[in-house]
This record gives C-alpha cells, structure tokens and sequence, in this order.
C-alpha cells in the first residue's frame, strides 16, 4: 500500500504580478498582521481524516500511521464568537488499538503551534479543544457507514468580519453546477500554466484578499507567494473524474476527484517547485473554492489554499 504523509498544509500561493502601472490592488486595503494569525491546531491521526472548522477544511490526512500535523486554522474563523469544528475519519480500513485513534489539540497562541507543542506548553485558558478519540466511542453503526463524524464547539475571534459569505447563493450539486465549476478551473489552470498574470490577478484579486485577511498575513507576503506559484505546472482532472463538493455551509464549491473515498482528494495538481526531495515523491494538491455571489449569473473564486503529500513505496 503506498503510504501518504501529510506535510505542509495552506500552501497559498498564486502567480506573481510586479505590480507596474497597475491601479491599488485589493490586498493595500489589508487591516490585519501577525499578531492576530495565532489560532493554531494540531492533531494525530491514525485514518484518513479531514477537519473542517466553520465547514472549511483546514486539515487532511489521507494514511494512518501516526502522524502528527500541526497548521494555522485562522483561514476558518471568519466570524467571531462560536465555532463549529467537524471531524469526518474514514473507517473503511478500520481496526482496534489501543492508541487514541484521534487527537485534536487546538489553541490560541502567538507563537503558533510547533511539532512537539503539547497542551502543558499553553496556558489553560488558551486551549480551546482538547479532544481524543478511542475505540469506545465508534459504534457498530459508525462501522456499518464507514465514517464517524463529530461536532464540537469553541470559540474565537478575529480582528475584522468578512460578510463574503453572507452575500453568497446556496449552490445545489447538480451537473449544471460541475459544468460552471469545471470551466472556472480550467480557465485558472491554463492562465497559471501561461503565466498569464494578468488574467489570473483578475480572477483570484478577491479571493487573495479574503484570505490574506483572515491569515493576518502582509501584502508582500502574498506577492512573494505570488511569484513562487508561477513556477508551478498544474494538472487538472478530465471533468468526468471529478465531482463538485460544497462547503461552506451550502455556498463554496470545490472539484474533488470522483471515487467512493470519504476523505477527497482535490481534483488539480502541481509540480513541486523543489527538486530532489527527500524521501519519497512530493505532490502538490491545490483547493480552488468558488461562490456565486447574490445578483450574478458567474461563480467568483473566494476562497484557496494548497496542501502537499509526500507519496513513499510503489508508484
């Protein structure tokens, strides 16, 4: 079986643009900095897993031999007070141990989370969830559906609210939507791999705000992730091996690849821009989410981020 190691999650990163006799983009309107990127999750797993915090995912784990992956969760705290974090594991592959099977550690910190970060690192009032799950809590019916899924509550804040979502259409998975998503993807894909950044600024202006907002991140953070995806040659899937998958309570969609998997993987790829990689062959996986703003006929990208998985054994 090839073994899948999660390693780097919300790789963003779109084409690059020197910016020359352009008017004042988007991201000079950015209000938020580091001090406010310091919500922080952390979890071991041993499924294939996928957590979503306000029904955005914010971690994927696709093998299930222990790892553990921490990442930056503020992409998905667009509103403040109460959270909603899901957890949806994949029990296909299902058996006892006497390990949890789950970990979930999810803080606010300055400093973010690190590998071995613990809860004794963190004072008690900047846990936020503290969660484990053991073999006592699957049910035969759990193992009868192949997945368990849970919804735990916590709350947290973020220096300003984006209303983005609240001005979207509820999507409904139908083939008409696959059609409009698939040919928005496409279009982004080949102005990536043209290079063409003027078209592909065009199209993810709103979207790079949006999440350079919510990240707390600085403009010339997101330029320099901008000119290192140029680099990149993407990949997507034939529209009949993809399907649209909606998050966002009903209002994003995203294309997924099209089998029986709980746990999805995103229908476009990348090369990765670093050669020789250790230890085994590096893909990179990119997650384009799309509205359809209220009053508009086309759906608009909102929201993207990348994930990376390091593929050992067998091709």
């Amino acid at each position: 079986m090839k073994k899948y190691c999660l390693f780097i999650i919300a790789l963003l990163a779109v084409t690059y643009s020197n910016g020359q006799g352009r008017k004042p983009e988007l991201l000079d309107n950015l209000k938020s900095s580091l001090e406010h990127n310091n919500y922080g999750i952390q979890s071991t797993f041993y499924y294939p897993t996928e957590i979503s915090i306000n029904d955005y995912p914010v971690f994927r784990g696709f093998e299930f031999f222990g790892n553990t992956i921490p990442n930056f969760i503020d992409i998905a705290i667009d509103k403040n007070g109460e959270q909603e974090l899901k957890v949806l594991i994949d029990l296909a592959n299902y058996k006892k141990q006497e390990k949890p099977i789950l970990e979930i550690l999810l803080v606010k910190s300055d400093k973010g989370v690190s590998i071995i970060s613990n809860k004794s690192d963190f004072p008690e009032e900047n846990i936020l969830v503290n969660y484990q799950l053991s073999d006592d809590d699957i049910t035969q019916e759990n193992i009868k559906n192949g997945y368990f899924l849970k919804t735990i509550k916590f709350k947290a804040k973020v220096p300003i609210e984006l209303s983005t979502l609240n001005k979207s259409v509820q999507l409904t998975n139908s083939k008409e939507l696959l059609d409009k998503l698939y040919n928005a993807v496409a279009k982004l894909t080949k102005d990536l791999n043209d290079r063409d950044s003027n078209n592909v600024l065009e199209t993810i202006q709103s979207a790079e705000f949006e999440v350079a907002q919510l990240r707390g991140m600085k403009k010339e953070w997101m330029l320099t992730e901008r000119k290192a995806l140029l680099s990149n040659t993407f990949t997507l899937l034939p529209k009949d091996s993809c399907e649209v998958k909606i998050y966002g309570n009903g209002t994003m969609g995203t294309l997924v690849q099209k089998n029986l998997d709980i746990i999805k993987q995103s229908a476009i790829t990348s090369n990765f821009t670093k050669e020789n990689y250790p230890k085994g062959r590096v893909v990179q996986f990119y997650n384009f989410y799309y509205n359809l703003p209220k009053g508009k006929q086309e759906l608009e990208l909102i929201r993207f981020d990348g994930y990376a998985i390091t593929k050992y054994g067998n091709k």
